[in-house]
């Protein structure tokens, strides 16, 4: 354990370590780089030796539980991306963990909000904030239907940043079986 940060001795110790860590790697860099041929003549295991131990550390095992808590796809992702790794090699499971943080990234960007008001009899106004993208389509349908067929709906699509080609032709059925008419805002880009 270092000492306290405030203390002076505290505060070189640790800029020391971080120097040190930063030297080994480009150390090991400038090896692999200049001497890549002796690489070879030693056993794979050798640098298997260096790289597990330090591919290891980064994977936080203490802070699985608590992730899992908060951001259960960021654990998913770590743990396609670790046992990619383990089973084939590192170029498969980098690759192999790119596909399920792609999809986590691209449900992320599509989060869609649907708020609902109540005007009296002046009917129900429906506003669509966020991204309408397939993705979320089920739960803007859901929210759609769940609002009462005797009343009548106003849609204000001014809030959603984006609307896609889906979104747009789902909605325009919804619409025409309620028999109403609606328009999208020009603030949404198709």
């Amino acid at each position: 354990m270092l000492p306290d940060s405030s203390d002076g001795l505290g505060k070189r110790l640790r800029d020391q370590l971080k120097a040190s860590r930063v030297l080994h790697g480009v150390w090991l860099l400038l090896f692999a780089v200049v001497v890549p041929g002796v690489l070879g003549v030693g056993p794979v295991a050798a640098p298997a030796a260096l790289l597990v131990p330090a591919g290891c550390r980064l994977v936080p095992v203490r802070e699985v539980r608590v992730l899992w808590r908060g951001h259960r796809g960021e654990v998913v992702v770590l743990v396609v991306t670790a046992a990619a790794i383990v089973v084939g090699n590192l170029f498969e499971g980098v690759l192999l963990g790119l596909a399920p943080a792609v999809a986590k990234a691209a449900w992320d960007a599509s989060l869609v909000q649907v708020e609902t008001e109540d005007g009296g009899e002046a009917g129900i106004v429906v506003r669509v904030l966020g991204h309408a993208t397939f993705l979320r389509l089920p739960k803007l349908l859901d929210a759609l239907e769940a609002l009462p067929r005797d009343r009548e709906v106003r849609l204000e699509l001014g809030g959603p940043r984006h609307l896609d080609h889906a979104c747009a032709a789902a909605l325009e059925g919804w619409a025409a079986g309620r028999g109403q008419a609606w328009a999208a805002s020009g603030r949404a880009t198709p």
